[in-house]
């Protein structure tokens, strides 16, 4: 009996799934994937940090940054990466890119951060503002501060192309597709601790302890930032390590697999007109299509706003360093428990409730962070009553409590549950309905909302100023999400109950039993 077909006891086939002789390859992948999702927990809060503490920025600048420096970053980065590998061996471009990395970060704290008064483009910067409207800040303090623009940008390339490209296609190029199924979600959970250990080493960072190197003097924030760089260092250097390990010890004796499903991949990449066009034929997929795009608009909406907060609220780049990474640590535990506890709610609870969990709570979170952020004034005594606290405050704490459940409720049980929905359909639709939503969530979704903002901010000159249209635009979308996801759980619970004979939409769906 090959290993893949020998059985394991309930208990075991639900908290680990995995044969003893795969126990090398699924923990030394454990703590490869562990490490790279602890370095990018820290850099998702050291970049946000960076660029709303900056002068003359806040949160206005992040919409432009995502468009304007995230979009031809990431094409530069693929460019970058697809010539790397035609001249050198997987193992030799993993080594590169992360080296290329950490370097960066160690220039940037120890050359460029505490020169970035002489580097900045403050002329430029006044000259901009004084000729150009006032909705243009958020583009002049990233031309301004290029330097942190370009950390934010180098910063969340890690995600794409250190966590996407470089992890998950050594992942899918050395596991079968049966191993695949009992190991990645031990890999997902693994990647949902890792923000626990990420958010605490960056509060240690901030105030345990202060290393006396690095030219900063008496500077709290740029001992900070040195304390976290060779932090990351570290972890990069211990990533590279085990990968030469398991180089060595572990893939040397696992069989290269999976050109036949690189060539279903291939097969299955559509354009944005081809995605919408396939996607319109069937309401099935159109609501799933709604549900991605719900996600994506409303976190990057929600996103933009809340951080206008932050940067209002915190002075100092350590306290909001500090918050932002106990936010961190809360996303990874309510993550992992979401995860843990997902195939539990699903079979107790169905599809449909467990689905709705996210919008919901973004929904009643949002409830609260607009009504103290528009009447304010109206609920301060009632708001220091109860809560000892300002309206302000209240807004703060909970726009981050928004984006930690948010964000938790993603990685556990919105990405999981938004899997499950394609099971039911027959393997036309599941291939490219799948690859159809995922292009249009990332792209429509996260560009689409970074650009609306864009809009708002330029013609009413502020974030605050927008916030009004801002927030409706969010209720319809929540709404929607919420409509959509009770529309696919009744059509899901139908295809379910009979055999997968769903075909694909040359017409529509069909979901009759």
């Amino acid at each position: 009996m090959s290993t893949d077909q020998k059985k394991f006891s309930v208990l075991r086939s639900i908290l680990w799934p995995i044969h003893r002789s795969e126990l090398k390859k699924v923990l030394s992948m454990l703590l490869l994937l562990f490490f790279l999702c602890i370095c990018y927990s820290i850099l998702r809060n050291l970049k946000d940090t960076i660029i709303l503490t900056a002068e003359h920025s806040g949160a206005e600048v992040i919409p432009f940054i995502k468009v304007w420096g995230m979009l031809p970053g990431a094409i530069a980065a693929t460019w970058l990466y697809t010539r790397l590998a035609r001249r050198f061996s997987r193992e030799t471009v993993f080594y590169l890119v992360i080296s290329s990395f950490l370097t960066y970060f160690l220039l940037f704290a120890f050359v460029i951060h505490p020169h970035s008064d002489q580097l900045h483009l403050d002329r430029l910067g006044n000259w901009l503002t004084l000729h150009l409207p006032l909705g243009f800040k958020g583009m002049i303090a990233m031309i301004r501060n290029w330097t942190f623009t370009s950390f934010y940008i180098i910063s969340e390339l890690w995600a794409v192309v250190v966590l996407t490209v470089l992890f998950w296609g050594f992942a899918n190029d050395t596991t079968e597709v049966a191993q695949a199924k009992r190991t990645y979600g031990i890999l997902n959970i693994g990647s949902n601790v890792a923000p626990i250990l990420g958010g605490s080493i960056g509060i240690l960072c901030t105030s345990a302890f202060s290393l006396p190197v690095g030219n900063v003097g008496s500077d709290t924030w740029g001992q900070t930032l040195v304390n976290i760089v060779l932090v990351l260092t570290f972890l990069g250097c211990a990533a590279m390590g085990l990968f030469y390990w398991i180089q060595r010890h572990v893939i040397a004796k696992e069989q290269i697999v999976k050109q036949e499903q690189e060539d279903r991949k291939e097969r299955c990449k559509l354009s944005i007109r081809e995605s919408i066009r396939y996607i319109s034929k069937s309401k099935y997929l159109t609501c799933l299509a709604i549900i991605v795009l719900g996600y994506n608009i409303s976190i990057n909406v929600t996103d933009v706003l809340w951080k206008e907060q932050l940067k209002r609220y915190f002075s100092d780049p350590n306290e909001m360093l500090i918050h932002m990474n106990s936010i961190t640590v809360g996303i990874g535990i309510v993550a992992t428990l979401g995860g843990v506890l997902f195939s539990l709610m699903v079979s107790r609870l169905g599809w449909t409730f467990t689905a709705l969990l996210t919008p919901a709570i973004m929904t009643v979170m949002a409830i609260g962070f607009f009504t103290f952020l528009f009447c304010g004034d109206a609920l301060s005594t009632v708001a220091v009553s109860l809560f000892g606290v300002t309206p302000f405050a209240l807004t703060v704490y909970f726009g981050s409590l928004q984006n930690c459940l948010s964000k938790a409720g993603k990685y556990s049980v919105f990405d999981a549950s938004k899997e499950l929905a394609f099971l039911p359909l027959d393997a036309d639709s599941k291939l490219k309905g799948k690859a159809a939503i995922d292009g249009l969530g990332s792209g429509i979704g996260k560009s689409g909302a970074s650009l609306t903002y864009q809009g708002f901010i330029i013609l009413m000159g502020s974030v605050a100023l927008s916030t009004p249209y801002i927030s409706g635009i969010l209720f319809v979308v929540l709404i929607s999400w919420i409509f959509s996801v009770l529309s696919v759980g009744k059509r899901f619970k139908k295809m379910s109950s009979t055999e997968p004979l769903v075909k694909a939409p040359t017409e529509t769906v069909n979901v009759q039993s």
